[in-house]
């Protein structure tokens, strides 16, 4: 899925201290000048929050191993010896910080196949709160921010089915992976911040590619064709309308549809389609639910609005899809809906409509 010569997500690797500012900034931070230090790793947090994001699988987490990164950073910046690109030490000690958030916490869930497919009019149940589930970031946090030329990462890199793919593999092949497929490292500088021998970074490598290949699902349709976006357009009207038959032409017969923090399930069509009648539409005509069209992990995300009782449409979470083909057309393959309002809230969406 990932291997490939141009096209990956290098910009912070491929970031070294060559010229005279940068050089500068490094001295000056060296010596303790804590604005130099900014303004040399400010370009850089982006690409580091990036690779914490697909390494913990969450916006907070990553946040806050982004965060002690550079903490670490600027205690051991010292160390830096300009042998190799400083983008490229960072990233080292932000694999570090995450193998060690790692060991501390359970792995998060992925987005569907928690257990059994739920039977449609099954109860739900309550959330786990054992359970910590894969969660979505918006795509100004995950832009390429140094230059505003530059294009977003590319989707299938970012996408919430690759960075749930990638929170079922062990911690050590999920860095292997990211190092060398995702941030170009070589297969000695991976053993090197692993600290294994390279034969150990060719099996880590075989086993985590063949994990992904078989969980990621496949490559989102240009976002921004018109026929995916006339999709999407049919797909807000339909939930404005609560309008199932029109729901039920916008998705593939093995959709599948799954709410966080629920472990319940839905897989396939008509199982889908029931569920949404039954349990959602239903309750909520003549009214529909309002969408916000926002847009997370390179992917069309919609906050959910319902009726708040006092005349205004209150979020009640937030939906992101997954698009594919089927004969010749995009449609919907996966329909992820968080019951969060505060995850549509941090990605950008208003907490009501008027």
């Amino acid at each position: 899925m990932l291997r490939r010569a141009a096209g990956r997500d290098t910009d912070s690797r491929e970031a070294p201290v060559p010229d005279s500012t940068d050089i500068a900034l490094l001295a000056r931070a060296v010596a303790g000048d804590s604005a130099a230090f900014a303004a040399l790793v400010g370009p850089l947090r982006g690409p580091v929050f990036r690779h914490c994001y697909r390494m913990l699988g969450s916006g907070a987490d990553a946040e806050d191993a982004t965060q002690d990164t550079l903490e670490r950073v600027w205690r051991k910046l010292g160390t830096y010896d300009g042998s190799g690109p400083f983008g490229a030490w960072l990233q080292r000690i932000a694999t570090n910080v995450c193998l060690d958030g790692l060991r501390a916490r359970r792995a998060r869930i992925g987005l569907v196949g928690y257990g059994p497919p739920t039977a449609p009019g099954a109860p739900l149940g309550p959330p786990d709160p054992e359970l910590a589930w894969v969660e979505p970031v918006s795509d100004t946090d995950l832009r390429v921010s140094q230059d505003p030329q530059d294009e977003v990462v590319r989707r299938e890199e970012i996408s919430l089915a690759f960075v749930a793919a990638l929170q079922l593999l062990a911690p050590r092949q999920r860095a292997a992976l990211l190092l060398h497929d995702v941030l170009g490292f070589t297969h000695a500088e991976v053993a090197e911040v692993l600290e294994v021998s390279t034969t150990a970074v060719n099996s880590l490598l075989s086993r985590a590619r063949e994990s992904v290949r078989s969980s990621a699902g496949q490559p989102q349709p240009d976002m921004t064709e018109p026929r995916v976006q006339q999709l999407l357009q049919r797909y807000v009207r339909a939930w404005q309308l609560a309008d199932i038959d029109a729901f039920v032409r916008l998705v593939t017969e093995d959709v599948r549809f799954t709410m966080p923090p629920l472990t319940a399930w839905f897989d396939g069509r008509e199982a889908v389609a029931a569920f949404v009648e039954n349990a959602i539409f239903a309750a909520v005509r003549p009214h529909g639910v309002q969408l916000r069209a926002g847009s997370c992990n390179g992917q069309p995300a919609f906050g959910t609005y319902e009726p708040d009782g006092a005349g205004r449409f209150a979020v009640s979470g937030l939906q992101v899809l997954q698009l594919g083909e089927a004969s010749g057309q995009p449609l919907i393959t996966t329909l992820v809906s968080y019951r969060d309002p505060a995850l549509a809230i941090r990605c950008g969406l208003p907490p009501s409509l008027p």
